[in-house]
């Protein structure tokens, strides 16, 4: 399953959810001096200021235009609600603003957005005409000429996966995400002016569901990524002409042709490429699965390789749904080995690329082809991203889902393509001794309430999980959400109070692996005072989980306040040993 952040924890940047709060603030308050003056430096203030504004002001919420200090998993912690954590201090701390230039554009911004730019600057619009910013600085794009702002959106109400989960679980209020997007509709530079407002990106569904569009007011919600009806759009806003409430810009790809989407013109937040749309293989409870798979040629994907590079990222994401199907042909989606290792291949001998992110993958092709995974490892490890403790480590998104061979049956047979569902745990734990032998650590998601899922159902996810806490990985329980544009979009979503014991027990299994795994180096890689650490890691978060363990046993059960305490007992590390 795809979870946005875009969206993400790994190695030392996961985020552990039930004690993210609490870890993140003794974490934030033993660096907030040292990040205070590097965010004084790339935040420095424009002199210049536009009395008319610019035609068309691009932008996202401020947790979308944000690299997280550089971690992209980290991401996900904007489905997470505020708390106690104020505003201004979670902006400077958590997701500080991208880095801009003199005239105060946005030197980073969303793919997604990259992608709109491209197409305006591709049908007759100019770089004066569009600017791309980040919401600080909408004062100085946003005046009497402005007749349009577009903003990409990921999760703008906080239905997305990871948010109505965790905000579900833990409480603290609507999820960041949710709140700056409140924020960004209602900047005085929007009310003040009154441009049309356009929303697009994966989340924008949420404001129709929701019913949010005119609450927010909202002119034109963007489903889908088709250039044509995108730059129809922003021209009728241009010339003052009445908008469709909302326009459907289809990505069925027998509907257009992929080649019409144009190169991104500027780098785009953590230096994402895309190298394939698309997957095909026909989950059920997921949008991009549903739509045929397509690969952008190599060719496209260096130009962009290089545009990334060229403005100063010497990292590279590859936006894909599964890396090992680039190039492959097959409908049984027999991984294609010489075509994908060339790929990235020649992103890592690209000048100026340091590290490479490969943003999803599946299992099957690596139970297929294991040589193929050590063959991309050899590649990858020398142009690592993350480390657990000081041993270099590669990573990427995956779907384990469930255990039962069941609901795979059932709702992603296509999933473990050209395997059978009774196969699927075999599948999942061998590629995972596969990808560990090849210091590859993946993160992986599981979904909690698909419909009709049963006790039996959850017991053999349990039972898989057992299997798996040998390995190295990081698990991500999400409760199903019916997304837009999918086959279960009509079902009912899970939800808090339909946690069985056996559904607790799994959660809690899921939380108490990824903390024994990423909690030493989490701390360690941020805390070198070895006072502080021990205070950390033996006094505040021991009482932090007991305090919350409480709270939460009071509020939601007894099972979550056994977990809290569990969670939280201190554990040995290299520091401490």
């Amino acid at each position: 399953m795809k979870v946005q952040s875009y969206s993400d924890g790994k190695s030392a940047g996961f985020s552990f959810s039930f004690m993210c709060v609490g870890v993140q603030l003794a974490v934030i308050l033993n660096s907030t001096v040292e990040h205070s003056f590097s965010l004084f430096a790339c935040r420095r203030r424009r002199e210049m200021k536009t009395g008319s504004g610019v035609k068309i002001v691009l932008t996202a919420s401020a947790t979308e235009m944000s690299d997280f200090f550089n971690n992209p998993f980290m991401a996900f912690s904007a489905g997470f609600g505020l708390g106690p954590i104020p505003l201004g201090f979670a902006r400077k701390n958590l997701y500080p603003p991208v880095e801009r230039y003199p005239d105060g554009r946005a030197k980073y911004a969303p793919y997604g957005l990259r992608k709109v730019e491209a197409m305006l600057l591709e049908n007759g619009f100019t770089e004066s005409d569009v600017a791309v910013a980040h919401p600080e600085d909408l004062d100085t794009f946003i005046g009497s000429d402005t007749k349009v702002v577009g903003i990409s959106s990921m999760d703008p109400t906080g239905m997305g996966y990871v948010s109505k989960t965790y905000s579900s679980v833990i409480g603290g209020g609507e999820p960041m995400n949710a709140v700056e997007f409140q924020k960004l509709v209602r900047h005085p530079s929007i009310k003040k002016f009154k441009p049309k407002i356009v929303v697009g990106g994966f989340g924008s569904w949420q404001l129709e569901r929701k019913q949010m569009t005119d609450k927010y007011g909202v002119d034109c919600v963007l489903m889908g990524g088709r250039p044509d009806p995108i730059i129809e759009v922003f021209k009728k806003a241009v010339n003052g002409e009445p908008l469709p409430r909302l326009v459907r810009a289809d990505e069925a790809l027998h509907k257009w042709d992929y080649a019409t989407m144009p190169l991104a013109k500027h780098a785009a937040i953590h230096g994402a490429v895309e190298i394939s749309k698309g997957c095909g293989r026909n989950c059920q409870f997921c949008t991009p699965t549903m739509q045929n798979k397509v690969d952008v040629p190599m060719d496209r994907i260096m130009e962009e390789v290089k545009i990334t590079t060229r403005e100063g990222s010497d990292h590279i994401t590859l936006v894909t749904e599964d890396i090992f199907l680039y190039g492959a042909k097959n409908k049984s989606f027999i991984p294609n080995k010489k075509a994908v290792v060339k790929l990235v291949k020649s992103v890592a001998e690209h000048p100026g690329v340091k590290s490479i992110q490969a943003s999803h993958m599946s299992l099957a092709p690596i139970f297929h082809n294991p040589q193929m995974i050590k063959e991309l490892a050899e590649i990858l490890i020398e142009r690592s991203w993350y480390s657990l403790g000081k041993k270099a480590i590669i990573t990427a998104e995956t779907g384990i889902e469930t255990g039962s061979a069941r609901l795979m049956r059932k709702y992603m047979a296509g999933k473990l393509l050209p395997y059978k569902p009774e196969q699927w745990q075999e599948i999942v734990t061998s590629a995972f001794g596969i990808l560990n032998d090849n210091d590859w650590y993946p993160l992986a998601t599981l979904i909690v309430g698909l419909p009709d899922e049963k006790e039996e159902d959850v017991l053999d996810t349990l039972e898989l999980m057992d299997k798996l806490k040998g390995y190295n990985a990081f698990y991500v329980p999400l409760f199903f959400v019916p997304l837009e544009n999918c086959v279960l979009m009509n079902k009912k979503g899970a939800e808090l109070d339909s946690l069985s014991r056996a559904r607790w027990d799994f959660f809690i299994r899921c939380w108490e692996y990824n903390i024994k795994i990423w909690k030493p180096t989490f701390l360690e890689n941020r805390i070198s005072n070895p006072l502080v650490f021990k205070f950390i890691n033996h006094v505040f978060i021991p009482c932090f989980a007991g305090v919350m363990g409480l709270y939460y046993g009071w509020t939601r059960g007894e099972q979550l306040k056994q977990a809290f305490w569990t969670l939280g007992m201190p554990q040995a590390t290299a520091k401490t040993e």
